[in-house]
């Protein structure tokens, strides 16, 4: 039984044993709370995905492995460019794609010949994921890696990939002719050659670049003919040994939205039951990505759920029609990158926007134009609070905020303290009316981390009610926040 007692944190996640109560359940998963990675993760609600390699010189958006490094010559890169652009336009972190699957490598790995470090750019010196994270770190900006599973490259004849060995022990980092290093830790795995050079490269990754805030382990793989195992555990294991504070998407932290769109359910849970503890993978919760309710009441006490976590979700989206830069892509208009800030961020979420560089190494121009309008939007209707010296007082139908004067707005900003847990199910908001008593304005499901309601008009109200209807356990008081 779970016997939680009042007022008692379950922590990061709790164990669901059979034939528990429901009511037990549902309110024990109100105390489910994030662990200090996942708390520090939601707070950057914006991140920027880059994707560059061979593709962007092919026209392809999946490699075929065989190209030669020699295509990619980003001879005008600027990482400066990447950086200052999307600061401007209001995102905290950047995820750079270090290798997609088709396996080339965009920094001089010292365990394959798939590199920039044999192609004849920068006479095979240059090293993009250094570049990449000099000007990240010279702008204030967070680092995040993604480095694909799959690797087409070492599918190839000769290759590593699904190559039928078995697994034997290895020492992480393998020192190889020539390697000059001392490592302050080595750790011992039983892996086979896959495995063991895939973690020799995210070695390299955790190590050589200073703080990581963040790695996507992608689920998707082109070589479904092929059968390699992935030992995610022990990739897990080496991020948090060597950068601790680092979030994994698609592994204990980060869960996937279950699109490409960058919209988030209309009722968006960060408390996600799964079918198996005790590490929580894409592959062993309960929740069906099609699912407009998916995290609620039901799928808690389905009779499946064995773990409930802490397990918020990211969505993904693309500036243009492409993950890759190919010629003639127009970017998504102001209006489409308004609605999909409201639909993800505004909806308990964090959004990640791929922009791709072009084959010069920089963003295409109107990409640019683009994200400067989105950050002055950004600036000019999310940034100022109307509501920043509202007090509020309970009432015996709910919370009060007087704001002291009367207030125009049109967006409803709302936040729970996530640290505490996820609790409120349903609630709407109320103005004082013209002629006295509430006129109910807006009206929702989960707030999360941060909900944004936008408006048909802009209303003017001297005080708002927020009235919760549902919830798991005693909901913690609610920020309130007003934009025009």
């Amino acid at each position: 039984m779970l016997g939680l007692p009042a007022a008692d944190a379950a922590g990061n996640g709790l164990a669901v044993q059979p034939n528990e109560p429901a009511s037990a359940v549902i309110a024990a998963a109100g105390h489910v709370v994030p662990s200090p990675v996942q708390l520090r993760w939601q707070r950057r609600e914006l991140t920027a995905f880059i994707h560059y390699g061979p593709n962007t010189y092919t026209g392809l958006e999946i490699g075929t492995g065989t190209e030669s490094p020699n295509i990619v010559a980003p001879h005008r890169l600027d990482t400066d460019q990447w950086v200052r652009v999307l600061k401007n336009a209001g995102f905290s972190e950047i995820m750079l794609v270090t290798k997609h699957h088709d396996g080339l490598v965009l920094w001089p790995t010292r365990y394959s010949h798939y590199s920039v470090k044999y192609s004849t750019w920068r006479d095979g010196k240059g090293d993009i994921v250094g570049d990449f994270v000099k000007s990240a770190h010279k702008y204030g900006m967070a680092v995040a890696f993604y480095l694909s599973p799959a690797d087409i490259h070492e599918g190839l004849a000769g290759g590593t990939y699904a190559n039928g060995s078995r697994p034997k022990p290895v020492t992480i980092p393998t020192l190889v002719p020539g390697d000059t290093r001392r490592p302050a830790r080595t750790f011992h795995f039983v892996e086979d050659d896959y495995n063991a050079y895939y973690m020799n490269t995210l070695y390299e990754l955790l190590t050589q670049y200073g703080p990581v805030d963040e790695f996507f382990f992608d689920g998707f793989n082109p070589l479904k003919d092929r059968k390699q195992h992935y030992a995610f555990d022990d990739w897990y294991k080496l991020v948090r040994a060597l950068q601790p504070n680092a979030a994994m998407f698609g592994g204990p932290d980060v869960n996937w939205v279950g699109n490409e769109d960058g919209y988030a359910r209309e009722t968006q849970w960060s408390v996600v039951p799964f079918t198996a503890p005790p590490v929580p993978t894409q592959a062993t919760h309960v929740l069906d990505p099609a699912d407009p309710d998916a995290g609620n009441r039901a799928s808690l006490v389905d009779p499946k759920t064995r773990l409930i976590q802490w397990y918020p979700s990211l969505c993904d989206a693309r500036l243009e029609k492409t993950w890759f830069w190919h010629p003639d892509q127009p970017p998504k208009s102001l209006d489409d990158l308004e609605k999909m800030y409201y639909g993800s961020v505004g909806r308990n979420c964090v959004l990640i926007l791929d922009v791709p560089p072009d084959q010069h190494g920089r963003f295409d121009d109107a990409d640019v134009v683009r994200l400067g309008e989105f950050g002055a939007w950004l600036r000019a209707h999310l940034t100022h609070d109307l509501a920043a010296h509202v007090t509020s007082a309970p009432s015996s139908d709910g919370t009060v905020y007087d704001l002291h004067g009367a207030v125009r707005f049109q967006t409803i900003g709302l936040r729970e303290n996530i640290a505490a847990g996820q609790r409120i199910e349903e609630f709407t908001v109320d103005a004082d009316a013209p002629g006295g008593g509430w006129q109910q304005v807006a009206h929702g499901t989960t707030i999360g981390a941060r909900r944004l309601l936008r408006l048909d008009a802009p209303a003017t109200a001297h005080r708002l009610r927020l009235r919760i209807l549902q919830s798991r356990a005693t909901p913690e008081p609610v920020r309130l926040a007003l934009y025009l």
